[in-house]
Parts: structure tokens; C-alpha cells; sequence
């Protein structure tokens, strides 16, 4: 609650704008998930040659509230986390659903990290007592922008104009090439494999080339677009969006890591493939029968002692969870996209669901 009352109690100007900076001059390394479950690591991306623009803030500041517009403004002046720059925003104290609440509403691209994610881990290592506090870290590890003054009197402009300062320069947005997400998960329910989705998205005024393959000898990735492999090459349109589901053959009991590498003539991806057997997992003391699959509204659960109930769809992301000490459980699926899911109990058991609405 004191941290809390820290970051509450200072205002973007007046006599709090003195706190609202770093502590560090030199960057300390941290991992964090988004509230879309993406991770990132700061060294990573620093040392592909990008700097990072951290945005500290929380939900109810504000203040935050008030420059979160000329934030946005700015990553897209500096070319949407495709070029020179990678923006990204931390808060201590939101939930992964506060903080998707928050980029909905203040239409946030860059990625969003909340307490779930580490966000209060991150606030910790820098000494960030204040919100909004912004801070950029150049690839040789140093930060010339530790806090708000740095960016006085503060618009979209003047973040730019002080990353052009920093030798950093503005990109248009357009007339990319995206391939996401950069980490794929691949299940296998013991009869069929689950594909993952990459979508890969041509924003260039040129047809792409692409090809995926891994150099891994573990395990085979197959890529189909469209009934076409795209591990023998493809070529995605002028300004369009090809999504590619991704399978994986390995032995139905293995669970392991591995990427998958795509190679364009736009440049190189690398993707992070997590590929995990949902056979062979423990059972619980009664079987779990769950019915109807396909789903329409609802789908019912049964099972003794059920517990906690997690939903996650084909990324590995949670997107629903529940709690219950009874045997049975009615979880309504009409607010879910048509699609594979599954579903996973405190106990171990998991089942693959798919909802279809009529």
C-alpha cells in the first residue's frame, strides 16, 4: 500500500515532477510477459540494435491518461517497434485484464505489462516512484531519458525530437513486413495435431517471397497457407495478410521447445515454437466428461472435486478461468471465438473443446 500511495500522491507537473525519473543511469536487465502473454527481454531486444521507450504508468493515474495520446502519436512517428525504437508500457499495480482494458481504450499497440507480468518487478530495478515516468535505454545499455523533464514541456513531437537527438530517427509505419506472434504454441491431443497460426502481414507495395523452415533435428515443422507448404516457399500479395497454420511431427508423448525460422526478402524472423503433448497427463481419481463438444452457448463439466477450471486457446494464452468444489460446472462458451480450446483442471486433466456457434 505505501508504493501505492507513492505512485498516487505525485502529478505530471508542479513539485512531484523532480521524482518522476530513474534512479539508474545504465539499464538493468529484466523479462516480462504482456497482457496478451507475449514475452520480452530487454537485453534481446536491445542488442538486435533497437532502443526501448519505457512508458510507466497505471490505469486510474490521471495523468497518464493525458499524455497516453501523444505516446501513441510518437510510436507511430518513430515507426511502430519495426526500426529504431521498441515502446513498450509497465504498470505496477493493473491486472492483464485492466491492462487490456487500457489499451482498448486508448488504442495502445505496443505491448502492455500489468503486476501479472512483472510489471511491479520492473518498477523495483528502476527506482520508479512516480507515474508517468518515461525512460529510454540505448543498445550500449545507457539512458539519456530518465524522466519527464527530459521531455518538457511534452507532446508527440517532443518525445521524437528528443529520440532524434539520441541519434534515432523516425520511420513510417507502412511498407512493412510483420510476421507474429513471436512465440508459436503447438499441441497434440493424441489423434490429431492442433495447429498454431502465424500470421504473416505484407504491408509493403511489393509481393513477398517467404520461406519457413527449422534447423532443428528433433522435430519436422509443416506451414500450409492455403493448402500450400510454405516450408517450399510462398509469395504473400502486395498489402495482404496470410495467415499459415504451423504443425509439428514429433513422437505423440514429447514435449519440447524449439524455432522456426522464416526467411523473406524482407528480412529474417525467428519464432519461438513450444510444442506440447496434451496426452499422457495425470487423471484425476474420476474421469472428466465434459459434453456437448462442439460447444455452442455452454459446455458442462463433471468430474469429483473439479477445483479450478483454466481455459486457453491455441497460443497458450488463459483466456477464462473458474473455481468450483462441486462435481459438475456449466461454463458458457457463446462470448468465445469459433475454434479449438482447452480446457485444464487443477488436477491435471485436460480435454480439447470446440466451439462452434450455430
Amino acid at each position: 500500500m505505501k508504493k501505492l500511495s507513492i505512485l498516487i500522491a505525485f502529478l505530471l507537473f508542479g513539485a512531484g515532477i523532480h521524482a518522476q525519473q530513474t534512479t539508474l543511469t545504465e539499464a538493468v536487465d529484466f523479462t516480462v510477459t504482456d497482457c496478451h502473454g507475449q514475452t520480452y527481454n530487454l537485453f534481446e531486444i536491445l542488442d538486435r540494435g533497437q532502443a526501448v521507450f519505457i512508458d510507466f504508468f497505471f490505469y486510474s493515474c490521471g495523468q497518464c491518461q493525458q499524455i497516453s495520446p501523444y505516446i501513441t502519436g510518437s510510436y507511430t512517428l518513430m515507426g511502430c517497434n519495426m526500426h529504431d525504437v521498441f515502446y513498450i508500457e509497465i504498470s505496477y499495480i493493473d491486472s492483464d485484464a485492466v491492462c487490456q482494458q487500457w489499451a482498448n481504450q486508448y488504442g495502445v499497440e505496443f505491448p502492455t505489462v500489468g503486476r501479472d507480468g512483472g510489471g511491479n518487478e520492473v518498477f523495483d530495478l528502476y527506482g520508479i516512484t512516480a507515474c508517468p515516468t518515461l525512460v529510454l535505454i540505448m543498445p550500449d545499455r545507457s539512458i539519456p531519458i530518465q524522466g519527464l523533464l527530459d521531455l518538457y514541456p511534452f507532446s508527440a513531437q517532443d518525445v521524437v525530437s528528443a529520440m532524434q537527438r539520441n541519434g534515432l530517427q523516425p520511420h513510417d509505419c507502412t511498407g512493412t513486413l510483420t510476421v507474429n506472434p513471436q512465440t508459436l504454441h503447438i499441441y497434440n491431443d493424441g489423434e490429431t495435431y492442433l495447429p498454431g497460426q502465424l500470421t504473416i502481414s505484407n504491408k509493403t507495395a511489393d509481393d513477398v517471397t517467404v520461406n519457413a523452415f527449422t534447423a532443428d533435428p528433433i522435430f519436422a515443422i509443416h506451414c500450409l497457407y492455403e493448402g500450400q507448404d510454405v516450408t517450399e516457399g510462398m509469395t504473400v500479395a502486395a498489402g495482404q495478410t496470410a495467415p499459415v497454420e504451423v504443425y509439428v511431427d514429433v513422437p505423440v508423448k514429447d514435449s519440447f521447445e524449439g524455432k522456426l525460422y522464416v526467411s523473406t526478402s524482407m528480412g529474417n524472423f525467428e519464432v519461438n515454437i513450444i510444442y506440447e503433448s496434451t496426452v499422457g497427463l495425470p487423471e484425476c481419481n474420476a474421469p472428466l466428461a465434459m459434453f456437448p463438444n462442439p460447444a455452442n452457448d455452454c459446455v458442462t463439466l463433471q468430474g469429483e472435486n473439479l477445483g479450478e477450471v483454466s481455459i486457453y486457446n491455441t497460443l497458450g494464452q488463459k483466456v477464462d478461468s473458474f473455481f468450483t468444489n462441486e462435481s459438475q460446472l456449466v461454463i458458457p462458451t457463446g462470448k468465445f471465438q469459433e475454434g479449438i480450446y482447452f480446457i485444464k483442471t487443477s488436477k491435471g486433466m485436460t480435454q480439447r473443446l470446440v466451439i462452434v456457434h450455430k
